[in-house]
């Protein structure tokens, strides 16, 4: 059914009247008859789960009967008269729970699949490729079978020449002129942005040897007033305390981190709070990374044939750790936020170290748990808080008319909010999920690469004739400062840059991503051969793999010699020790040790 259909279609009953005692015997039955058993095949499209706890977004209602007509919430009530026909699940000792909101999160890979298969039907991005805005919108206004949890994103993010955001290997439009707010922002929507990110942040709050160029106050107010002159929210990073208060006085609607540099006054909370705006802690990223293995608990706690190589990678991979007590003071903000009114929302700022998409979050819930919050009022940060916060229509409750994004779960979530990862059942769109084994299917299918040669020879520039082009990588995104740039001199590839201390594995260089977007991997079954042409200062350099999991250990590493003069390297795929390393997502072609300036060419990059 598309989206006109069933936002049009709304039954209305016309209860008859009938003998008292006959409607009375009706409403004594304790579960209406033929209800399967929970955790066998589940029924889907329209089906009612009867007398389950229900968590309908806001509040917890014992013995309810929830209706679900071709993907969408019917009716919801205690003892409902429901078609004799109708199949059901019998919810007793269950609780049925509105499919959960990731209030943060970046995507790319699988992790739309990943999220889904623990119980996260949609996620709100905070900065990905905005080629997958208009893919995403239709999938989201459909009702259908998927696989994947509905996107709804910012798309680019908003920040300075070489701020935080510029490291990622995706490509950003940066600001330096508040004159150019309105204009980025009205590109922003065009491309499809469901909102508008602004990052005011400049690394001292992680210390000053990590501080790089940010926003300035007036670029920031500006980009505030042009995405609310679009209709559009405007959302901020930070992680000091003194951005995040400039922030909320020039009109922002939310904030996604909480600051970790200082413990907000109380007079400050109730600011927050009479200004309206939300706050995403993001308490799963930050946990992680001063040590707390909350994270690491739910894993142990998972079936492993559900979790994904790259979810076990990012989880168990925390590689921003730090000593200090800012964990706490993060927790801390939390409660004294929530205790001022502030409206709170989950969020994992999943796949980054130390998080993993989907399961993250019920890792996320019992932090809020720690920082004050009652079951209650976490899982609404989890649905109907985040959904109200973003403006996304039909979700976050379980409620007449609203997509029947749908978790049930063993147990009184109530009482326990731990029990969330016991899934019985997820249905998206009314559709039951499969949870098969992560590795067994639920990865997205790789595209094969074309027949015949793919060589990149620069001769037309910088953009590489196959994929999604190449770009600037260094250690920045684990919190190193090492540079690089890029150039095309006389039909080559020109790399200079210089690798610096600060990250445990200084790297900078360049990057090919061979899919349609940064990070897609791509099949090259059949070739066998990495080969390019290649001279520098001598030093000697690194070519990386990235595989389909990109994400999910470090990628494996072959060196090359750049000379004096132009030689000729060729390296065989499987000397990549990678499962299948003719499954390629990158090739990054960069200087490690030792520290210190570098220049080096290419040319002719092919697989054969």
């Amino acid at each position: 059914m598309n989206a006109g259909n069933r936002s049009g279609a709304r039954s209305l009953w016309i209860l008859a009247v009938a003998a008292g005692g006959f409607i009375g015997a009706l409403a004594t039955l304790p579960v209406p008859g033929g209800a399967n058993v929970p955790g066998q095949e589940a029924p889907e499209e329209s089906f009612a789960v009867v007398d389950v706890a229900l968590f309908d977004g806001v509040a917890f209602r014992p013995n309810q009967d929830v209706w679900v007509e071709d993907g969408r919430v019917r009716r919801v009530g205690a003892k409902l008269r429901l078609p004799e026909e109708l199949p059901r699940v019998d919810g007793r000792g269950h609780t049925l729970l509105p499919g959960l909101i990731d209030g943060h999160v970046h995507t790319f890979g699988g992790t739309l699949n990943d999220a889904l298969r623990f119980g996260v039907t949609s996620v709100l991005d905070q900065f990905t490729d905005p080629a997958l805005l208009t893919g995403a919108r239709a999938a989201r206004d459909e009702i259908a079978r998927t696989a994947e949890a509905d996107l709804f994103s910012a798309g680019m993010l908003a920040t300075a020449p070489g701020g935080h955001g510029t490291q990622f290997g995706m490509a950003v439009e940066p600001l330096a002129d508040p004159a150019n707010a309105a204009a980025w922002v009205r590109a922003r929507k065009a491309e499809g942005s469901d909102w508008i990110k602004i990052v005011s942040e400049d690394g001292r709050a992680y210390g000053s040897e990590l501080q790089f160029p940010a926003l300035d106050g007036e670029t920031i107010g500006a980009l505030i007033a042009a995405a609310h002159a679009e209709g559009l929210l405007a959302v901020v990073h930070v992680t000091g305390i003194e951005r995040a208060l400039e922030a909320v006085s020039q009109g922002a609607d939310g904030l996604v981190h909480v600051w970790i540099d200082e413990v907000i006054a109380e007079e400050d909370a109730r600011r927050v709070a009479e200004a309206e705006v939300f706050v995403v802690p993001t308490l799963s990223v930050i946990a992680s990374m001063f040590g707390d293995s909350t994270g690491l608990r739910v894993l142990d706690e998972t079936d492993e044939e559900l979790v994904s190589p790259m979810q076990q990678g990012t989880l168990g991979n925390p590689s921003y750790l730090r000593t200090g007590t800012e964990g706490e003071a993060a927790l801390e903000n939390v409660r004294r936020l929530h205790e001022a009114g502030v409206r709170i929302i989950a969020g994992t700022d999943a796949p980054n170290p130390g998080t993993g998409a989907g399961i993250s979050m019920h890792g996320e819930l019992r932090l809020l748990a720690r920082a004050g919050l009652a079951s209650d009022a976490a899982l609404a940060a989890a649905t109907s808080g985040a959904a109200e916060a973003f403006r996304v229509p039909e979700r976050g409750r379980v409620a007449e008319g609203y997509v029947a994004d749908l978790v049930l779960v063993r147990g009184d979530v109530g009482d326990d909010l731990s029990r969330t990862t016991d899934i019985v059942t997820i249905w998206k769109d009314g559709y039951a999920v499969a949870r098969e084994s992560a590795a067994a299917g639920s990865a997205p299918e790789i595209a094969p690469a074309p027949d015949g040669p793919i060589v990149v020879d620069f001769e037309d520039g910088i953009d590489a004739g196959f994929g999604s082009g190449w770009q600037v990588t260094t250690d920045a995104m684990n919190s190193g400062t090492s540079t690089a740039e890029l150039a095309v001199e006389a039909g080559a590839l020109v790399v200079r840059g210089e690798t610096k201390a600060g990250s445990p594995f200084p790297w900078a260089g360049a990057i090919w991503f061979l899919g349609a977007q940064p990070m897609q991997a791509v099949d090259f079954s059949g070739r066998s051969v990495l080969r390019f042409r290649a001279r520098g200062d001598g030093r000697g350099y690194t070519v990386m793999l990235f595989g389909a999991d990109i994400a999910a250990t470090a990628p494996p590493a072959v060196p090359f010699l750049a000379g004096a003069e132009w030689t000729v390297v060729e390296i065989p795929l499987e000397s990549f020790s990678t499962a299948d390393p003719t499954i390629i997502a990158g090739l990054a072609f960069v200087a490690q040790a030792p520290l210190g300036a570098f220049t080096f060419e290419l040319d002719d990059v092919e697989i054969r």
